[in-house]
């Protein structure tokens, strides 16, 4: 039986110029490898990348602007809608980039979630050549994210990229045990959701497909003056990290 991917992500760009040629050209290969797609847009995000979606005729919705994580949850929701069996959460300028420059390797990935137990969560790291890639500015505050989340687990993962693939069952389980708007972290928040109150058995795969997309995607204006303030941001979420995987597990207690 051939399994379901939905693909759920996230895209935001002002300007559009740019993006929106590996838009156009990858959009068919995104219609051919999901099932189903649900794409949150922050309202700020140029016209010409709406333009560009309702042409393809991808499905998505406009979501008021702010962190990035917090759109996330609500693409997960949209995309329980669909009756997949499968979940692929990923950022859609990320996911161009692994079209663009690793299209075999993001192949093999897809049948990996195909063949995924029901009861595993898919942390997809990055590679040493693709984690070097990325600026000084986002490795550092990452890192720690990384690392405090690898203590709980007793192994490495990466899991700042913000790509995960899990069953639907465990996205059920996220949609109703996440803590909504008041989370900065949201999707990060995801895999301990899963350890800990469906005792899922955590897999990491590292590729080489989440190298540093932001200069091929949206071009050196974006990615020597990155949106936001970002090293602060990416340091908060350092922080409520490691106060999440506490609150989850207390959470969790509490209703034991």
């Amino acid at each position: 039986m051939n399994k379901s991917i939905c693909l759920i992500t996230t895209f935001h760009d002002p300007e559009g110029k740019r993006s929106v040629k590996f838009l156009k050209k990858h959009i068919p290969k995104i219609k051919r490898i999901f099932n189903f797609i649900k794409i949150g847009i922050p309202t700020t995000t140029s016209l010409i990348i709406f333009d560009c979606l309702k042409e393809g005729r991808i499905d998505f919705f406009k979501t008021p602007p702010g962190f990035g994580s917090r759109t996330r949850r609500l693409v997960l929701k949209e995309g329980l809608k669909e009756n997949a069996d499968y979940y692929l959460s990923i950022d859609l300028d990320r996911l161009l980039y692994w079209l663009e420059k690793y299209p075999v390797e993001l192949k093999e990935i897809i049948n990996k979630i195909k063949n995924l137990s029901l009861n595993v969560f898919l942390s997809i790291g990055r590679t040493k050549k693709a984690w070097n890639s990325h600026p000084k500015y986002q490795k550092i505050p990452e890192l720690k994210t990384n690392q405090a989340v690898s203590k709980e687990l007793g192994f490495t993962v990466d899991i700042t990229d913000g790509c995960y693939a899990f069953p639907r069952k465990i996205a059920q389980l996220i949609d109703k045990m996440a803590q909504g708007s008041k989370s900065g972290v949201s999707d990060i928040e995801w895999l301990m959701i899963a350890k800990v109150y469906a005792n899922s058995k955590i897999k990491t795969f590292f590729v080489d497909g989440l190298g540093w997309e932001t200069n091929l995607i949206f071009g050196n204006k974006r990615a020597v003056n990155p949106q936001g303030v970002y090293t602060i941001t990416r340091k908060q979420l350092a922080e409520e990290t490691i106060g999440m995987i506490d609150k989850v597990k207390k959470r969790h207690a509490c209703l034991n």
